[in-house]
């Protein structure tokens, strides 16, 4: 019997030429010798061969016909629009790709892909012209762009792509004898290249070093990932096999497939499949040989090979080096070292990471290529991993899923709590852990299980609770997450004397968890504590350290106490810049930490470019539509409302919002947040009621029902639509509303964001209804607050207060108080808002009515004009604010006698409010008893009594 011959091209050219279909597929079968793979395959080819026919039996080409107008097969030489095609550089069963000219707008050198013809199918078409789509949403260094795309005459599809001269990573790697540090550098560009394809959809499927090509850029070398989402859209690898059967796809190579890619369903593969083939890649990067040796694979039929890559286990990278015999001599000369230093180097941490990559089960895996390179600069930067012995983690992983019954309603936060507290104590020590390895992790692991089985979730047990409230929660089987933090605060203490590493790790965790419900003055206290603990050992420049230092900074603005988050901000981002490297997440969190520290004192200069900063790392890194980018978008936003430029900064919040509702859904914290931003930003600074409801309202609904009704953030939504409700006069829904938060919020001891905006509301609701001893105690402190907390400098906090606080004291006769906080106002409008400003216009008719009650009416005539005309312009002539500045003038006339024009004013001050308010609102009665004393002191008596009758009953 011959050989079986394994090139399905071959076989395929051999059978086209066997007329008969029985001898045929006697050939075959010898051919193919029982391999289904490579029997489908050549099946395929085949059948699309007969789906085209035979070129001979064609009508021949019109003689007539030249380069220019797209020969049916394309040829060096061949003419496609503005390509002229000079050489294939690679060619598969279903596309082929060649190098090309482009010659206008500019020249350069392209590659040029297209569909061969006969594999133009309707479905292959479809999925090739998605796919092109999306391939051309990507930017990003490491990944090869597309220039273009198009179809020919014969209606196939193409793609001109970034043409890569280069060689593969590997090969790279050994020709130039780079060293272990050297080859994770390059490393780490290919898995945020991959990331990035990832956050625009895109899953590679057949990540391989032939498909990351190193080339030079500047004499620096550049991988690029090439080839993405080939496999998806043409069912066919271009330059390797790629396996099919009749029911179901291989799709990628075998060698670096994942498990669940080789389950061939084509359902159930996500983004974590092309961080396995990530782990394959490093694994042979550091090796120097593949993890499952190709040999047993390219003798093994399609049900072994699934079995291999779905079962066997691969021997870790030392050990698997120091099999190699004499090749490892080769192996570790590519590397520029020594076998046994090259040994020493992978033992212990480094082989983790490319272990955890490859784990079988992917829930186990790094959960993104971003995690992979995050895990690998920790390394480089002797950084804690979060990559280790599998077995611990395992072990607690388990002690969950057991202890899940216990408590089902706090299910989640013990996840937390185990998981994060495990991970951070494994590698809390830096790298110590390297000399007390395993034992160590595994007394430290089991310490926080034993902690948290024992001394948290036996005390929820029935049995050993006596409070008959507490009875009843827990034969329930509901126990709240605040009640298990509380337990485990109050067991911990004392509890690990002699583990200060366990302890600051238990302490970080519960502090994130209490922050996360609001709970801030808790999470401060287990920080802090942490904090110090940390400082101790393993020490400053520790990241466990850096990063507990940036929570409790970050509980700090919360709090709203900036000056003493800034210091911890600057330190935490300049560590962590030094660790982690300034493309790391916990680095562009630490500097947004910093960003808005600045930006909520008012520091908007200093703010802004650190904003900036992060956007574009993190643009880099993430991709445009990520969360971690949005974010920057955010602070960015806020910084543009404080110096006025709220177009801008509404483009900007419209962009974030559709992100956030498309990447996390409607109900995403993150997007309630963005709709009550919007809609503060359409209240505060544009005066658009009816948007700003909408998305106040909408916010408000969701946060209560989501985070409960004494969540900060609740409170603060329960504050702005208050504050837009007393805008629109409806004070008895105002005040009930924010009322309510605020004392719900001093019980809790909240001193920020959610006090401000009640306690704003209120005082806002009380000098609007006349209510000024109320008013006073309110916003009075408001402003020694202000000072005392360094926020002064921000417009967005002290410009409505100072503008309210004004007008109080204009009321009450105290004008030289109230001049001096109006002027600051005003001043500060002028110079930083503008004239036509919403906030300008406010304190220019604010200081227009204490000109007029000192009796300066030249002064407040010109003043009142200048508001009138601007809030006509700026809000349109029915809006409240409007309105209010017709009463007013109306007033100052009524006051000199000039009772004509106090008519006009007046009267229509009352008819707008009549209509926008009804005929009952506090402020059109008001206008309308200003009407009948004006009739009354003209001296007609008739008229005003016309107008009494206008009063609503009691």
């Amino acid at each position: 019997m011959a050989a079986k011959q394994s090139n399905p091209e071959d076989i395929f050219h051999c059978a086209i030429e066997i007329a008969d279909a029985s001898e045929r597929a006697a050939y075959l079968d010898q051919a193919c010798q029982g391999d289904e793979a490579l029997r489908a395959e050549v099946d395929l080819l085949i059948a699309s061969h007969e789906e085209v026919g035979d070129f001979l039996e064609m009508p021949p080409v019109d003689p007539d016909v030249t380069l220019e107008a797209s020969p049916l097969i394309e040829i060096p030489g061949t003419t496609v629009g503005r390509y002229t095609l000079l050489e294939k550089i690679g060619e598969g069963g279903m596309a082929v790709v060649y190098m090309a000219e482009q010659k206008r707008p500019m020249r350069r050198k392209v590659a040029f892909k297209i569909i061969k013809l006969g594999m133009d199918t309707k479905q292959v078409i479809a999925r090739f012209e998605a796919e092109r789509q999306a391939l051309a949403m990507m930017d990003h260094p490491n990944v090869a762009h597309v220039y273009d795309a198009g179809t020919t005459e014969t209606g196939r599809p193409y793609f001109v792509m970034e043409l890569v001269r280069g060689v593969s990573l590997t090969d790279y790697c050994d020709k130039n004898k780079l060293g272990t540090r050297q080859r994770l550098e390059l490393f780490i560009a290919v898995c945020h290249a991959v990331q990035h394809a990832h956050h625009k959809g895109i899953i590679h499927r057949d990540l391989k070093p032939s498909n990351i090509m190193v080339t030079l850029h500047d004499g620096k070398p550049v991988p690029k990932v090439i080839d993405f989402g080939v496999a998806k859209a043409t069912n066919q690898e271009l330059t390797e096999r790629t396996l099919f059967t009749r029911y179901a796809q291989m799709i990628g190579t075998p060698e670096y497939m994942s498990p669940e890619q080789a389950e061939m369903s084509g359902l159930d593969i996500d983004t974590r499949s092309d961080v396995y083939s990530l782990g394959v890649v490093l694994y042979e990067l550091l090796t120097g040989v593949h993890p499952i040796d190709p040999d047993s694979m390219a003798s093994a039929a399609l049900g072994e090979i699934r079995r291999i890559i779905q079962e066997e286990e691969p021997l870790r990278p030392s050990s698997k080096l120091s099999s190699l015999g004499e090749d490892a001599t080769r192996v570790a000369q590519s590397h520029g070292t020594e076998v046994k230093t090259l040994v020493k180097c992978l033992h212990q941490e480094l082989e983790w990471i490319p272990l955890k990559a490859m784990r079988k089960d992917r829930t186990r895996r790094y959960q993104s290529p971003l995690d992979l390179a995050d895990d690998i600069q920790n390394y480089l930067s002797g950084a804690p991993l979060s990559a280790g012995p599998e077995s611990v983690v395992y072990r607690a992983r388990k002690f969950i899923r057991r202890k899940r019954a216990l408590v089902t309603g706090v299910a989640a936060v013990l996840a937390v709590l185990i998981m994060g507290v495990v991970v951070s104590t494994l590698f809390a020590a830096g790298q110590a852990r390297a000399r007390v390895e395993a034992e160590g992790a595994r007394v430290e692991a089991e310490a926080v299980s034993e902690f948290l089985r024992q001394d948290v979730l036996a005390s929820m047990s029935p049995f050993k609770i006596l409070s008959p409230v507490a009875m009843t929660a827990t034969k329930s089987r509901e126990v709240s997450v605040r009640s298990v933090l509380d337990t485990a605060s109050e067991r911990l203490e004392g509890k690990f004397r002699d583990k200060p590493l366990v302890e600051a790790s238990i302490r970080q965790t519960l502090g994130m968890t209490y922050g996360g419900l609001g709970l801030f003055n808790q999470a401060e206290s287990h920080l802090k504590r942490a904090l110090k603990l940390y400082q101790a050992q393993p020490g400053s420049e520790d990241s466990a350290t850096l990063s507990c230092m940036a929570y409790l900074g970050q509980v700090h603005i919360l709090q709203a106490r900036y000056i003493e988050a800034e210091p911890l901000m600057i330190d935490a981002l300049e560590g962590m810049e030094r660790v982690l490297g300034q493309a790391h997440l916990g680095t562009l969190m630490s500097m947004a930490g910093l960003a808005w520290a600045y930006n909520l004192q008012g520091r908007f200069d200093e703010a802004e470019p650190l904003f900036v900063r992060g956007l574009e790392t993190s643009r880099r890194v993430f991709g445009r539509g990520d969360p971690n980018t949005v974010s920057f978008m955010q602070g960015i936003g806020f910084a543009h409302i404080g110096r006025g430029n709220y177009e801008e900064a509404e483009r900007l919040f419209i962009e974030a919002l559709k992100i956030y509702r498309r990447a996390l859904g409607a109900e995403h914290l993150n997007t309630l947040f963005m709709e009550w931003t919007l809609g503060t930003l359409y209240l505060e600074n544009f005066g658009h009621y009816d948007r700003a409801e909408a998305l106040l309202e909408r916010a408000l609904e969701a946060m209560d029902r989501m985070l409960g009704p004494d969540h900060p953030q609740t409170l603060m939504a329960k504050g702005a639509l208050g504050l837009l409700y007393a805008e629109q006069g409806r004070y008895a829904q105002a005040e009930s509303l924010a009322a309510e938060a605020l004392t719900t919020a001093r019980k809790a001891g909240l001193r920020g964001s959610s006090t401000f905006w009640c306690m704003r509301c209120l005082g806002r609701c009380y000098l609007l209804q006349g209510q000024y001893d109320k008013a006073h105690e309110l916003l009075v402190p408001m402003l020694g607050v202000v000072r005392q907390k360094g926020v002064e400098k921000n417009p967005v906090i002290t410009l409505p207060l100072k503008s309210m606080a004004g007008q109080l004291y204009t009321v009450q006769g105290d004008y030289e108080k109230a001049e001096k906080l109006i002027k600051e106002a005003l001043d500060t409008c002028k110079r930083i808002l503008g004239p036509e400003r919403l906030e300008t216009l406010n304190n220019l008719s604010v200081l227009a009515v204490l000109r007029s009650r000192q009796g300066q009416y030249d002064q407040a005539e010109r003043l009142f004009s200048q508001a009138l005309a601007g809030r006509q312009n700026t809000l349109g002539t029915d809006h409240p604010h409007t309105l209010e500045s017709l009463h007013d003038f109306g007033v100052m006339y009524l006051e000199q006698g000039r009772h004509e024009q106090a008519e006009t004013k007046l009267r229509a001050a009352y008819e707008g409010r009549k209509g926008k308010l009804g005929p009952e609102h506090l402020m059109t009665v008001r206008s309308l008893n200003k009407i009948i004393q004006l009739y009354e002191v003209w001296g007609k008596p008739d008229e005003a009594e016309k107008w009494r009758a206008e009063l609503p009953g009691p």
